[in-house]
């Protein structure tokens, strides 16, 4: 089977993209740092607008791959800022991929997951800086900001730099919320479903 006879999945709205692609679109759909489970529906989707998907996936691979903060609260805050957002693609594929690699079992990332807010997170193992990066996560969703107490918080306990990129991380994921729940991105086989129990929209 060749990649122009291949079966997509279904989207109810913007039909995955199929190939021939153009130079750039192949580049990118084609660049991947992950080994397994891959982002390609999302690509696939995102080669709508190669220009925009080049630069997204450009934005994420510095997010997710060359940032210095450390990868258990940046993964944390991706997690809850996309199941804040009810976006089910970004969020199953961070668990399947990071969960385990961040010491987060089924129990923890059920409550990150379901959990009302910060404060009534339920898992006693939640050390003070997941507690944050939780914190930090819930007010952006919430609020498009942090409050004081919150930012002082953030800055005493990462340098600048890593607390610039933990609101980075929330805020392309949020981004990629908007896009996957929006376009109808189908979820990648072998990726991680919403909890039983979760509510959100």
């Amino acid at each position: 089977m060749t990649a122009e006879t291949e079966e997509f999945p279904h989207s109810d709205r913007l039909p995955l993209r199929r190939p021939p692609y153009d130079e750039l679109t192949q580049k990118y759909i084609g660049n991947t740092a992950f080994t397994g489970l891959s982002p390609q529906n999302l690509r696939r989707s995102m080669a709508h607008h190669p220009k925009l998907g080049s630069r997204f996936q450009n934005l994420a691979q510095i997010v997710l791959f060359e940032a210095d903060v450390p990868i258990r609260p940046k993964e944390i805050a991706i997690m809850r800022t996309t199941a804040l957002t009810g976006a089910e693609y970004p969020w199953g594929m961070h668990v399947s991929i990071f969960g385990e690699q961040c010491g987060l079992d089924e129990a923890a990332i059920n409550d990150l997951t379901l959990a009302e807010s910060w404060e009534s997170l339920t898992d006693p193992r939640w050390s003070d800086e997941d507690r944050l990066a939780i914190r930090m996560a819930d007010e952006l969703y919430a609020n498009t900001n942090v409050t004081d107490e919150t930012w002082a918080l953030l800055t005493r306990t990462w340098p600048v730099e890593q607390v610039i990129e933990l609101v980075f991380a929330s805020g392309v994921y949020h981004l990629a919320s908007y896009f996957t729940k929006t376009t109808a991105v189908p979820l990648e086989d072998g990726q991680a479903r919403f909890p039983e129990g979760y509510r959100r929209k």
